[in-house]
């Protein structure tokens, strides 16, 4: 009795440890049993499991005729290792993954006589397709353990619930042997059949080249009808600019190289066939891209062979290989409808519509995001920058335009403003040695967008790196001596710190760009244009007249449009002289009071303060369309006798002994295009402005003692243009500095409104 109790004993202490080995393993104790208790809405596989398909590395997939064993590699890429190595297309593994983690019972169906006759309806015996995935926990790839096992069997005529409560899902039917001996079939949530409709061998990744397009440091291309030197354009991380070293050193089109990039991550073939099976394309080779992808040791080299025609349907397709891949995958080379007629002509008018970004073109061109060989830009002509420069305006903060056959320059400078205190930036403009004041914003910044977006209208010249023979070129277009010359000076940087007493930019500060434009006559067709190149590039363009318009040395061009300006605290008088006899406003800043005659009648009680403030405000916004040539005949034979008058009588505050604390910048000398032009004057003005305790000192002194004022007197004069034309305007007179200016007609008008109620 003694000897039974302790078999006994024994026996459930066995199986107690098995039962315990394999819950530790995968949690599943219905490999003892041979039974498991499916209920539906449970998940086809235990959290245990589920939350161990992160570890998955090793997955094999059969049918009734093929098998595919597949392992991941250490940087996440799955691979076929049986029957043949090939990259295995990522969909298939998130598809199977995503559908072991979600799948869920809806219902199991008995094992009775009526379930077994019907087993070719459910697929499993009939068209099979059983997955195993298996883990590794410690790297070994000769120990694993099966996270799950299941046959998928046909598409199940159920829907399940989605699990939102309003949409449902298709659901298939499934047997799993993974709970031991259960021959029982369930129907399951979800749906991957698809992904094995075409068979096990197309499972293999369509895409040629697998990284991304970020990762891409180096392309190199080879046109192979082309005996000339390759194109090679290099960038040192994803947030550096593309730079151009051969044929020639020149800029780049970022845009177009980011989208090169892309566009060859994306190709996508129609088929992919074993390399040992079919042989190395037969067709001539085109283009062999080389490309240095971040993390990987050896380059990747692609090879793009010449178009053949389908037999089905006459498509151009092509024949792509790769060095890392013994396949040959075969391309859409061109769309299949014809880029030539109608159809072309409309595609690309919608494609070259300003309003499009690249990206809605790129798509229009490919039809359905499809990327075709031929539309790939694979020369240097399509990849290289047709941009003077790449400058933005904010990013400029001084800039120097001098023409070379005038003594006079243009000085534009950047007077920054505060976020904190509400104060904008502020264009400063100055032409010859004249003292600097306000710029149009608008104008300056429509002229720097220009330098940024306006097209060159194509490649002059490229320079040999002869410097000999660089000379010869540029001495020919006149360069050496341009017509123009323009300095762009960026902003220094704003974050600074001080390293053992010497104040120092965190961010390398950008250096100045001096740019050379020159009018070159073709001594063959006597045609003339406008060229131009930056001091030190290779690259000599011809540059669009729209750019070359937008050069100007008249004050006039860049001076700011408003016609007055002046705080509304300064105001004392305001007449306006637009009926018999003057209406004379006078105002009280303090008490924010009006009162006024009309010739000798006191009209005070029927000023209307409103109308009053709202038309200086008014007055304050007034932009004249153009500023005149002080001799212009036309507004001076207009203005002889003016119509109305507006008179401002104000009282400014003088800051100018203010001078000997703040040194004012318009007194440094930018008429050098050296870089580092008045660097010098420059620096003691900042250091003057840095003094800690002698200047605050003199600032306080200068904010609390009472500032000195001067009377001033702005009279404008207002009549119509004689001119006939569509547009009806006024021409305008500051009578105390005789500048001309024209108004529109409504705005014109707008000053004689009435202030005062009837």
């Amino acid at each position: 009795m003694r000897i039974f109790s302790t078999v006994l004993l024994a026996l459930t202490a066995i199986l107690s440890v098995t039962a315990a080995i394999i819950l530790t393993v995968d949690g599943n104790l219905a490999r003892i049993t041979g039974w498991y208790s499916f209920k539906p809405g449970m998940p086809l596989f235990t959290a245990e499991n589920t939350e161990r398909l992160s570890q998955v590395c090793w997955l094999r997939i059969k049918d009734l005729h093929d098998t595919l064993i597949c392992e991941r590699e250490e940087d996440g890429t799955w691979w076929i290792t049986y029957p043949f190595r090939d990259r295995l297309n990522p969909a298939v593994t998130d598809a199977i993954l995503t559908f072991t983690a979600k799948a869920r019972v809806v219902d199991t169906l008995p094992l009775n006589k009526s379930t077994r006759s019907r087993l070719r309806e459910y697929g499993v015996q009939s068209n099979p397709h059983t997955i195993t995935l298996k883990r590794t926990e410690d790297g070994d790839k000769d120990d694993l353990t099966t996270v799950a096992r299941y046959t998928l069997g046909s598409a199940s005529p159920w829907l399940a619930d989605a699990g939102d409560g309003k949409s449902v899902m298709p659901t298939t039917y499934l047997r799993t042997d993974f709970y031991g001996k259960d021959k029982r079939i369930h129907v399951v949530s979800g749906n991957i059949l698809s992904v094995f409709k075409e068979g096990l061998l197309a499972l293999r990744d369509p895409r040629p080249l697998l990284f991304a397009p970020d990762a891409l440091r180096e392309i190199e291309i080879t046109n192979h009808a082309d005996k000339g030197r390759p194109f090679v354009a290099k960038r040192l991380s994803a947030q550096s600019r593309w730079t151009i070293s051969s044929p020639c050193i020149t800029a780049a089109d970022q845009d177009k190289l980011n989208n090169l990039a892309a566009s060859l991550v994306n190709l996508s073939a129609i088929k992919v066939d074993d390399a040992a099976a079919v042989g190395a394309p037969k067709e001539p080779l085109r283009f062999t891209i080389r490309m240095k992808v971040d993390g990987q040791l050896a380059p990747v080299e692609l090879k793009i062979y010449g178009n053949f025609a389908a037999e089905a349907d006459g498509q151009q397709l092509c024949h792509v290989t790769v060095n890392n891949r013994s396949v040959v995958f075969t391309l859409q080379a061109e769309p299949r409808v014809s880029r030539k007629g109608s159809y072309s002509r409309i595609v690309n008018s919608i494609c070259n519509l300003p309003v499009l970004p690249s990206e809605a073109m790129a798509k229009i061109r490919s039809g359905a995001g499809t990327v075709y060989t031929g539309d790939l830009p694979l020369s240097l002509a399509e990849l290289r920058s047709l941009k003077f420069t790449d400058v933005v305006d904010k990013d400029i903060e001084r800039i120097v335009l001098k023409a070379h056959d005038s003594q006079e320059s243009l000085r534009l400078l950047l007077i920054p403003g505060d976020l904190e205190s509400e104060v904008s930036d502020m264009w400063m403009c100055s032409v010859g040695n004249k003292p600097f004041i306000n710029a149009e914003e608008l104008v300056v910044r429509r002229f720097i967008n220009g330098l940024a977006s306006i097209p060159v209208r194509g490649i002059e010249a490229d320079l040999p790196v002869d410097n000999a023979e660089r000379r010869r070129i540029i001495s020919s277009y006149g360069l050496d001596k341009p017509y123009y010359s323009l300095y762009l000076r960026p902003k220094s940087c704003l974050y600074r710190a001080t390293l053992f007493g010497v104040d120092l930019p965190l961010v390398k500060d950008r250096n100045a760009r001096v740019f050379y434009i020159s009018r070159y006559r073709d001594p063959q067709t006597g045609k003339g244009r406008w060229v131009g190149m930056e001091m030190g590039s290779s690259t000599i363009y011809r540059l669009s007249t729209r750019l070359t318009r937008t050069f100007s040395l008249n004050a006039n061009t860049w001076r700011a449009r408003n016609i007055v300006s002046f705080p509304i605290s300064a105001l004392r008088k305001l007449t306006l002289g637009y009926q018999q006899a003057p209406l004379a406003l006078q105002y009280d800043y303090i008490g924010e009071t009006w009162t006024g005659t009309l010739g000798e009648e006191d009209v005070t009680p029927r000023i209307n303060p409103h109308r009053a403030q709202y038309y200086i405000r008014q007055l304050q916004k007034l932009k004249v369309t153009e500023w005149l040539d002080n001799n212009d005949e036309y507004a001076l034979e207009s203005l002889q006798k003016p119509v109305f008058t507006v008179k401002l009588d104000l009282e400014i505050t003088d800051y100018s002994d203010a001078e000997a604390v703040v040194m004012d910048t318009s007194e440094l000398d930018h008429d050098s295009l050296d870089p580092n032009f008045g660097d010098s004057r420059l620096q003691k003005a900042e250091d003057a402005l840095t003094e800690s305790t002698e200047t605050d000192a003199a600032l306080r002194d200068l904010a609390l003692q009472e500032r000195k004022t001067h009377s001033k007197t702005i009279t404008i004069e207002l009549a119509p243009s004689s001119e006939s034309g569509d547009k009806p305007f006024f021409y305008g007179r500051i009578r105390e500095t005789g500048e001309l200016f024209t108004l529109p007609f409504n705005e014109a008008q707008g000053l004689a409104g009435s202030i005062l109620d009837m």
